[in-house]
């Protein structure tokens, strides 16, 4: 079975994005990128993330490039989204859609965001691996990665450590 890894940016208040939805706040990503992340991100050949992210990937300078080459899912209810080469857009149930995803042949699927997307799955116990990078910075206020919610999860830790920016990089295991 593929793994889930859901890998994102918080706040250290627990927020992906800021009260308007903004990520400005997220620092760039270091140069100092350390080999092991970079395999890891080498295994993913998937994506799955909500249509507000996706949006703002749309926005950002480059922000699809991440995608280039990789399969990617966004969940939406709408039919309005802006279309991008590669991405296919969901309309069903995540946790059925995700649950038959993960019993394809392939490679690692990221979870990219957001909050709603990220409670339903792990809630349905569909992510195997949680990596959390978070910002040296507290928000006060805005769109929490944990939407409510879904019975307690245990976790074992693979690794914490600190980048050279600040950031403290977060990976746990599903037990």
């Amino acid at each position: 079975m593929r793994p889930l890894l859901l890998n994102l940016t918080t706040s250290l208040d627990g927020f992906i994005a800021d009260a308007d939805g903004g990520i400005e706040w997220i620092l760039p990503p270091s140069s100092d990128v350390p080999g092991d992340y970079l395999e890891l991100v080498a295994t993913v050949d998937a994506f799955v993330m909500g249509r507000i992210t996706y949006e703002v990937s749309l926005a950002l300078p480059g922000g699809m490039d991440l995608f280039r080459g990789k399969r990617v899912y966004v969940f939406t209810s709408r039919a309005d989204v802006q279309p991008h080469a590669g991405v296919e857009f969901i309309h069903e149930d995540p946790v059925e859609f995700v649950t038959a995803l993960k019993q394809q042949v392939g490679g690692t699927i990221w979870l990219f965001g957001g909050g709603q997307l990220a409670t339903a799955l792990s809630s349905a116990g569909l992510v195997d691996e949680y990596l959390i990078a978070i910002q040296p910075v507290l928000l006060g206020e805005g769109i929490a990665l944990w939407q409510g919610g879904g019975e307690q999860i245990r976790l074992e830790p693979v690794y914490a450590r600190t980048w050279p920016d600040g950031i403290v990089e977060l990976r746990y295991r599903r037990r």
